[in-house]
């Protein structure tokens, strides 16, 4: 699936890999009571929350951004015959590669990959199986990842022998590295006009956000701040993988401050329809409106 949408001059597409009422709610946020949560269930439906199964809508988003001469692809999803963990992202077979040339981001056009973080739902079509091996999706694209995350989840790649949360480096992360073709990043870096990033440490410890500005309007490629509006209304509430819990709930309380009635449009990778939204203050906390374009 695609969706489009306009920031001042820039051309914007999110892709759906895939989509579907998938989480616990008692399992990703484990911290929240079941009746609090029930409290709040109302406010979530339909395009975040299934009542008929009790589970969370959860996508995979990868974001495109068409700006001047650049093709800028933000996140990368899961990927293809990629062999995973977890069943539901294991070998996926979608036809992403064809909703993205729809959206005028064909392989050969894309000039930048911009990871957030090295999560493996975030870096997946960095790479796709060639054979016996893997190679770059986007051969004439620069490939940018932070600094700080790499640093981290490096040395638990290879104490783990690819095992386990950072299995995606093996196929997504080292091919690029081991072919010198990865550009790290630090929070400050103006990829194109406009379009910067700035620190969202927390869900994992080098995590960014890109911040995209343009004639005036304004939208956040916010990563994995939030995993579901839920976050939105219960900012206190962390998901059950982030790293660094305490500074995830401070990147999130200070994102929402900032964001609040301001009309910036807030582009995670894992909401439901229409996949992104702008934030309101409500009493004393924060509410969310679908935010269309």
């Amino acid at each position: 699936m695609m969706h489009h949408r306009r920031i001042g001059a820039a051309d914007v597409y999110n892709i759906t890999e895939i989509i579907g009422p998938t989480h616990d709610p008692a399992v990703i946020y484990p911290a929240l009571p079941a009746h609090e949560f029930a409290a709040l269930a109302e406010k979530l439906q339909p395009a975040h929350y299934a009542p008929g199964n009790g589970r969370l809508i959860i996508g995979i988003q990868i974001w495109l951004v068409r700006l001047g001469n650049d093709v800028i692809v933000i996140d990368t999803g899961i990927g293809n015959r990629k062999p995973r963990g977890l069943p539901r992202f294991d070998r996926l077979n979608t036809l992403v590669l064809a909703w993205m040339e729809a959206a005028g981001a064909a392989r050969d056009r894309v000039t930048m990959v911009i990871n957030t973080h090295l999560h493996g739902d975030h870096v997946g079509w960095n790479t796709m199986v060639d054979g016996d091996g893997y190679v770059p999706t986007f051969a004439n694209a620069r490939y940018l990842m932070p600094r700080l995350d790499y640093d981290w989840w490096h040395p638990r790649f290879v104490a783990a022998n690819g095992v386990g949360e950072t299995e995606a480096f093996t196929d997504a992360v080292m091919p690029l590295v081991d072919a010198g073709r990865v550009e790290f990043y630090d929070a400050g870096m103006e990829f194109a006009p406009g379009l910067v990033a700035r620190a969202a440490y927390g869900h994992t410890p080098g995590q960014m956000r890109i911040d995209l500005e343009s004639q005036g309007a304004r939208g956040v490629f916010s990563a994995d701040i939030f995993h579901s509006p839920l976050q939105i209304l219960r900012p206190d509430i962390n998901t059950a993988i982030d790293v660094l819990p305490e500074v995830a709930r401070e990147t999130r309380a200070a994102f929402l401050a900032e964001m609040a009635d301001s009309g910036t449009l807030v582009m995670p990778c894992h909401f439901g329809a229409p996949h992104c939204v702008r934030i309101t203050r409500e009493g004393d906390g924060y509410g969310f409106v679908a935010g269309e374009g």
